[in-house]
Parts: structure tokens; sequence; C-alpha cells
């Protein structure tokens, strides 16, 4: 069956067979898998693991599910409408305000371009430390991610056969992703590593988590002495970032601006509009959970709330350092060998809290893991996060390449979108310079900033536009109390999410951060009242 066909009427259709129809048409879901399990997930869900043991199982799921509701919204908006002139960017800017449609445009632009690089750096790394490529330079590893990624992106830009490469590339990536986590995750079951009960409670949500350290660090805090105030702030403001950050990679900006392209790429329309739903929880709600759980379960298994788990000396030092900070103002002045002394110096407990709470990366996680997966752990570890990195990497290159097409007014245009597609391949290629040091500092705080500010406003703009009476005129859903009190919820979330992130950039004593915070804060304050304003006056005038 051609994707641009009518779809047969399923309404005598088993749920399997409607089931197996539509797991074979899918597509636009799994490419937007493809982005959110990339490297934002993957330090998400480790650092979720190591401060939260399984207390956080709840939280992606959560998200992903308040962005599958904004996505099908998306959806239902974008197959609506089969005029070229009414895409999803073009409604924005009649019906909201062109304001925000083309803030919508430029952050997807900026994360792309900025978070695509992150991609490239870390296939690099699972070349060089998980898959035995540690002599091979990092600028040839780049350059060969360079020159596959351009291929597979002007294969997608053509039409036919060729450009359904890509579409099983992708399927294929996202395969190897889950498979290989949920490969770990019964090794550990096998071997009785995991504590069941400990991760069946974790999957209910527990708000009150969000705002204090969780049980687990409850004696270490007591024996804490006159630090303990200092332990439970570090732990609660370390959990705060990590949620939010574990939160912000479930559904990007820029996600929200790829959804529609993928859909008339297909050729799909208002009778596709049940198939694009199950092709979001097909192939990308179902992918995430098991994605993202899977690597939380590992992770908590192996180094929460644990005093001798596995840790680099420098994410150990780089906390216990926090504290000695407290006591000692100028401990950032004082020689290397002072500092090696007062750190041996410093009581146990503040050790043991010091290597509980470092960052892990996923080639500590594949070390810890050696015990039940021998020297396959590396292999498989490697595996996964080449095949996230390399399915990022390309989808990133996508959304801006139909970005900048459509910014120039001709979304889909090969040549443009090649063009736009390779923008980010460039910073990709670059990576080893650009994402580390004082440039990725440079980078990620701004365009953190303008992709967090900007994705309650996308929320937003869909949210008015599946209520408005010229944007879809006679396709208005009648009754619309659920998918409001839905999207109501999601996007109240993404505002929330944002502030508390925002917030907490606002008050960190990084000047560039507080800057960035102070910014993003009145922003979206901003652009929340202008976008409503502005849509109440186009729809009744």
């Amino acid at each position: 069956m051609k994707q641009n066909e009518t779809l047969p009427d399923t309404s005598t259709f088993s749920f399997f067979k409607k089931l197996i129809l539509y797991t074979r048409l899918s597509g636009p879901g799994w490419i937007q898998a493809a982005v959110t399990l990339g490297g934002g997930t993957l330090v998400g869900a480790l650092y979720l693991g190591v401060i939260g043991g399984y207390e956080f199982l709840w939280l992606q799921p959560l998200a992903m599910l308040c962005g599958i509701v904004m996505l099908s919204a998306i959806s239902y908006v974008t197959l609506s409408k089969d005029k070229f002139e009414d895409r999803p960017f073009e409604l924005t800017k009649r019906n909201v305000s062109p304001v925000l449609a083309w803030g919508w445009l430029i952050a997807t632009v900026v994360a792309n371009v900025v978070f695509c690089s992150a991609q490239f750096a870390l296939g690099a790394d699972a070349v060089q430390g998980n898959l035995g490529g540690s002599q091979i330079n990092p600028y040839l590893i780049t350059s060969i991610f360079f020159v596959i990624s351009l291929l597979l992106i002007w294969l997608f830009s053509g039409e036919g056969r060729a450009s359904k490469i890509i579409d099983t590339v992708i399927k294929s990536l996202v395969a190897i992703i889950v498979l290989c986590f949920m490969g770990v995750v019964f090794t550990l079951a096998v071997n009785g590593a995991i504590d069941w009960s400990a991760l069946f409670s974790g999957l209910i949500p527990n708000f009150s988590a969000l705002f204090h350290p969780v049980d687990s660090y409850d004696s270490f805090l007591q024996n804490a002495g006159s630090y303990s105030s200092f332990w439970e702030n570090y732990i609660s403001d370390s959990q705060r970032n990590i949620i939010i950050g574990a939160f912000g990679t479930a559904v990007g900006i820029n996600m929200t601006f790829l959804l529609p392209y993928s859909l008339k790429k297909k050729k799909w329309n208002k009778n596709h509009r049940e198939l694009s739903r199950y092709d979001l929880v097909l192939g990308l709600l179902i992918p995430f959970i098991l994605g993202a759980s899977c690597l939380i379960i590992s992770t908590a298994s192996q180094f929460h709330a644990k005093k001798n788990g596995i840790i680099s000396k420098t994410a150990y030092n780089d906390v216990l350092d926090k504290r000695l900070t407290a006591e000692f103002s100028d401990f950032k002045n004082l020689a290397e060998a002072q500092k090696a002394e007062l750190r041996q110096a410093v009581p146990q407990v503040d050790k043991d809290l010091s290597v509980m709470l470092a960052k892990r990366s996923a080639n500590d996680l594949a070390k810890s893991l050696i015990p039940f997966l021998g020297n396959w752990s590396q292999f498989i570890f490697g595996i996964g996060i080449l095949a996230m990195a390399l399915s990022t990497m390309l989808v990133h290159m996508m959304m801006n390449g139909f970005a900048i097409s459509e910014a120039l007014g001709q979304p889909g245009k090969r040549k443009l979108f090649f063009i736009g597609a390779a923008i980010p391949a460039l910073t990709g290629l670059f990576s080893p310079i650009i994402w580390a040091g004082t440039v990725k500092a440079a980078l990620v705080v701004p365009a953190s900033v303008i992709a967090t500010t900007l994705l309650p406003i996308a929320y937003l703009v869909f949210l008015l536009l599946m209520n408005s009476k010229k944007a879809l005129g006679e396709e208005l859903p009648e009754k619309r109390w659920t998918i409001n009190i839905l999207m109501g919820l999601a996007t109240g979330i993404a505002f929330f999410a944002s502030f508390w992130a925002l917030t907490g950039k606002y008050q960190s004593g990084n000047i560039y951060e507080h800057q960035f915070g102070l910014i993003g804060i009145i922003g979206l304050t901003f652009l929340t009242m202008f976008g409503i304003f502005s849509f109440y006056k186009k729809e009744n005038n």
C-alpha cells in the first residue's frame, strides 16, 4: 500500500489487525523516538538513577505522556489542513503571532546546531571508550559520521524508495538502542541485582520527592553533623536540575517543529489521524519508556546510595570539593597538595556522600556491569550509545533542513533542505573542539535557556490552534473538554518545569547563568501574555 493512498475502512478491524496494519505504516513516531533517545535522555536517565534510584521511574514516562498529548494535537492540526499555505508555521503566524512562530523556528535551529554536535561527541566517545577505539583520532571518527549522515540525509530528501532507506535505518537504530538496554536489565534481573519492590514503588508518582532528598540518604544526612544542611541542599538542587533536564529531553522544542513536516512527507492527510496517534504510541512512547526506564534501572541498581560504587577521581573530587569549599572559603585557591590533604582529612560520611552523588558516565556503568555481563558489557553499551548518537544526529539534521527551508519560504525543497541539514553536521564535525571547555559552556547555557523558554510556548501555540475556529474551520473538534483538559495539564506542567529551570539558573552563582535565567523568565512571561492577547485579538477580528 502506498502511503498516500486512502486507508482501508478499519472500523470492522479487530484491535490486533489494526495494530499490525498501523505498525507496518508507522514512521514519523520512530523519527521522534530517534531524536529523544539521544545523549540528553542517556545523561538524564544515568543521573536520575544515581541520585534518585528507582524513585523517579515515573518521571520520564509522565513527561513523554505530556509530549504525546501535545504531539497528537500537532498531528491533528497538521493533518486537518491540506493546503500548502496552511502549514503549522504559517497557521501560527496568521492565527496566533508571527513573533511566536519565528521564535519557535529560531529556537529549533539553535537547539539543532548546538546539540547535534553533542551527538557527534557522544558517538566518538562510544567508539573510543566502549568499542576499543581509544587510539583513533576523534576527527577521523567525526569525519566518518559526517559523511555517513550527509549521505543518508540526501537519500531522505529525495522521493520514493531511496527516501525510505533512512526510515528503515532509524527504526533499526531505535530497536538496537532499546534491545541493548533491555538486555542489560534482563541480565541484572536474572542475577538478582534488582530491588523489585523499590522498582514497582518507583512507578507510582511521588511529587514530594521533587523537593527534598529521597529517603535513601536519611542515615547519611543524620551523620553529616553540621554539614547535613549543606548536603541536603546539594542533593535537592542536584535533583531539581536532573529532573528538569530529564523532563526536558523527553520532548524538545525541535521535536514539535519536526512532526508536521515528517507527516507531510509521508503524504498523510485527515484520513490518517488515527494512524498518526497509533504511530506516536508505537514508534515513540513505547521505545522511549523502555529505553529510558532500562537505563534508570541499570544505574540505580549499581550506584544509588552505594558508597563503594565505581567512580572516576575527577567526578568524586568535583562533589567533595564543593563540600570543602563550604568549610574553607579559599579552598579553590589552595595548592593541589593542600587540597589533597583536606580531602583525605574530611569525615568518612562526606567521602561516602561524594561517592554516591558523583555523576557517572555510560563507561562507568559499563564497567560496573562487568561482573554480570563480562567483557560484553562495554560492547553492549558501546553499540547502544553509538546507535543513540547516530539516530539523533540524523534527526537533528532533518529538523534543521525543514526549519531552514521553511524560513526561506520553500519547505522541503531538496537543495535548501540539504543545506540546512548540513549546518548541524558541520558543528558535529568539529565537536572535539566545540563540545569541550569554554566553547561548550558558552553555547549550552544560552541554547538550553532558549529551548527551555520556548517549549511551553510551542505547547501554548497548539493549545490555542486546537481552539481556533479561524485556523481549523470545519475541522475544529466540537467536544473539546477532554482535549483541553489534557493539553492544559501538559502545557501547565511544561510551564512549571520551565519556570523552575529558569529560576534555578537565575539563582546560580555563575553570572552568565544568572543573566540568562533572568532573560528567560522575563521572556517566557512576556511571550505567554503576548501570545494569548494576540490570539484572542486575531480570533475575534
